[in-house]
């Protein structure tokens, strides 16, 4: 009875010590990270100036100070900018909604940097109340910067269309 009860508690301590390193891992963390990125990015169906504007320094968390974000023939170097532009769009009424889905994450060995591919999917709607859907695949390397993941780089792929 006593080395069932030594296997069974071993057991449940590997089995605690592999739940607490999936829990805290980085890339459970950097998952967690796009998640909110995308919350904050999104747009409510009724935003006023003020929560428009109050949404900026939320985005600014996710983001490193010498972020280079690049779409097609635009590129924007710094996190400035980027608010910046940002803080100029004006979406369409109805909101819009961001989600990263497929996300792959592959973390570097010093755990300091992340490679991640994903699809942005971006939802807004029409004139007349239909949903309009712009998914494109993108790159993103977040960087951990005073022990907070943010993102460094990010480029929209062109795409094939069929």
């Amino acid at each position: 009875m006593t080395i069932n009860r030594a296997i069974g508690g071993v057991s449940v301590l590997i089995v605690l010590v592999l739940a607490y390193s999936w829990w805290s891992s980085d890339e459970r963390v950097i998952r967690r990270r796009l998640d909110e990125l995308a919350a904050a990015a999104s747009v409510p169906a009724v935003e006023g100036d003020l929560e428009r504007v109050a949404r900026l320094p939320r985005l600014a968390g996710y983001l490193a100070a010498d972020v280079r974000v690049r779409h097609g023939e635009l590129t924007i170097e710094s996190r400035e900018s980027l608010l910046a532009a940002i803080g100029l769009w004006r979406p369409q009424p109805g909101g819009v909604t961001v989600e990263f889905v497929d996300v792959q994450v592959a973390v570097g060995e010093d755990a300091s940097r992340a490679e991640i591919y994903l699809t942005a999917t971006i939802t807004s709607r029409d004139a007349a109340g239909g949903s309009i859907v712009d998914a494109r695949e993108a790159t993103i390397t977040m960087a951990k910067r005073e022990g907070e993941w943010v993102v460094a780089r990010a480029e929209a792929m062109e795409t094939l269309r069929r």
